[in-house]
């Protein structure tokens, strides 16, 4: 009780606090007068302060360019940076710092007259509290045991990788207007990362590792599930369709974003060979202008084959997120807290873009939202079974809760999101750069 009371009162800071700030910018602010120039370039630089409730306090810095020009949409390329790690409190041992985060992405969609845009990130992410709780939908979040596990790491492990994505997406078809898209592109890709995988002492994954020479069926029926815990590059390549009829790429009050794709590794280190299938598609409706919208996604996704134990925490190949559980998929859930082979999750919100000011010549709008999520999962694609049990039992993990939404300009968005979940009894809080979909 006093962890949820202890995340509401932040969450409520957090919301005063952007309240307060956007109050004083209103004292500056100067009513917009027309829509911005078509041939501009739009910058913002932030300090990447926020606040996720499984991962601590963020501190560094986000910048972000775009450049605008006449024929090309939603910009000619943009360019974001981020440098940022989080803290937070750890049992017994003070603060540790979980989370560490630098990336460069660079987006490029005017190229070949409009018809190819090319995205790519370069990044390292050091991950030293990812979430590892069993597999299938009826895994069970352990208590530690204090003696053993003074941290209460028991559910933790440390994931270590450096990364580098690139996808090309071609323009197969494409109807478009001045007031919203209608394309069909083909997405192809890679994927590269270097992974390091290590258990803390004590913890469930250490556990499970240690069980896997036991030489019983449920040994083998986790070793099946339980793969990529040594040190091994994972290649990934992408290819799918993408179907999109948004009005706006990143605040979208109507039309569709689908995507039907496969990820697949050829298997470099540790025999990781397997194939994905992602279909993932987002719908939205204007029901008083931007005054009130309603978005809802839907996605499914399905690995065949013998993929490393935290892809199973994984979804999508265009903009891979981690699901079920966490700020990108069922909020009020843990991060990672489910893993399975076939996953669901669906997202509804309620929208709503009420405020619009300028500061000189910056824009700004402001919003809110209120939603609903809800996940399941299946730790294979035939029923499992660990102890003579399935492991796959239970229904929908639900989460529910509301926000806050600042744009700034075109293609920077903030948002607040406070969560908790009913099925899992526990609170989350979120402040983080884009809409979840």
């Amino acid at each position: 009780m006093h962890r949820t009371s202890s995340l509401v009162a932040r969450g409520l800071a957090a919301l005063v606090l952007a309240l307060l700030c956007l109050t004083s910018a209103a004292a500056a602010a100067k009513k917009i007068d027309g829509p911005p120039k078509p041939d501009r370039l739009e910058f913002g630089v932030l300090p990447a302060i926020n606040y996720d409730s499984d991962l601590g306090f963020g501190f560094g810095a986000i910048a972000s360019v775009a450049r605008f020009a006449p024929g090309y949409r939603p910009y000619k390329w943009r360019l974001e940076l981020l440098l940022q790690a989080t803290v937070k409190r750890a049992a017994n041992r003070g603060a540790e710092f979980p989370f560490h985060d630098d990336y460069l992405n660079m987006d490029f969609p005017g190229l070949a007259g409009g018809r190819l845009r090319l995205t790519a990130r370069v990044g390292f992410r050091k991950f030293a509290n990812t979430g590892y709780y069993g597999f299938g939908n009826d895994s069970k979040a352990q208590p530690p045991d204090p003696e053993l596990d003074p941290a209460r790491r028991f559910h933790k492990f440390d994931h270590i990788y450096p990364l580098l994505q690139a996808n090309a997406r071609v323009q197969l078809w494409d109807r478009s207007t001045p007031e919203a898209r209608r394309r069909i592109e083909a997405l192809v890709g890679v994927n590269a990362t270097y992974n390091i995988v290590r258990p803390y002492e004590h913890s469930k994954l250490a556990q499970d590792i240690a069980a896997l020479d036991d030489g019983t069926q449920d040994a083998q029926t986790l070793g099946n599930l339980l793969r990529g815990t040594d040190p091994h590059m994972l290649l990934v390549f992408n290819l799918g369709l993408l179907f999109d009829t948004r009005d706006h790429e990143y605040t979208p009050t109507r039309g569709t974003f689908t995507e039907l794709s496969v990820r697949s590794s050829p298997g470099v280190q540790q025999d990781l060979r397997y194939a994905a299938l992602t279909l993932s598609s987002a719908w939205y409706k204007s029901l008083v202008g931007e005054w009130l919208s309603f978005a809802a996604r839907g996605a499914v996704d399905a690995i065949l084959g013998d993929a490393p134990f935290y892809e199973l925490t994984r979804f999508g190949a265009l903009m891979p997120r981690d699901g079920p559980g966490g700020g990108w998929s069922l909020r009020g859930v843990p991060r990672q807290r489910y893993s399975g082979k076939l996953k669901i999750i669906h997202n509804l919100e309620l929208r709503s873009l009420f405020w619009r000011f300028a500061i000189r010549k910056q824009r700004f709008v402001v919003g809110a939202v209120a939603f609903v999520d809800a996940a399941r999962v299946w730790a294979d694609l035939h029923r499992t079974e660990l102890g003579g049990e399935s492991i796959d039992g239970g229904t929908f993990k639900v989460g529910t809760g509301g926000g806050l939404r600042v744009r700034w300009g075109e293609t920077f968005l903030v948002r607040f999101d406070g969560a908790y979940s009913p099925t899992e009894g526990t609170p989350g809080f979120y402040v983080d750069v884009g809409h979840v979909f």
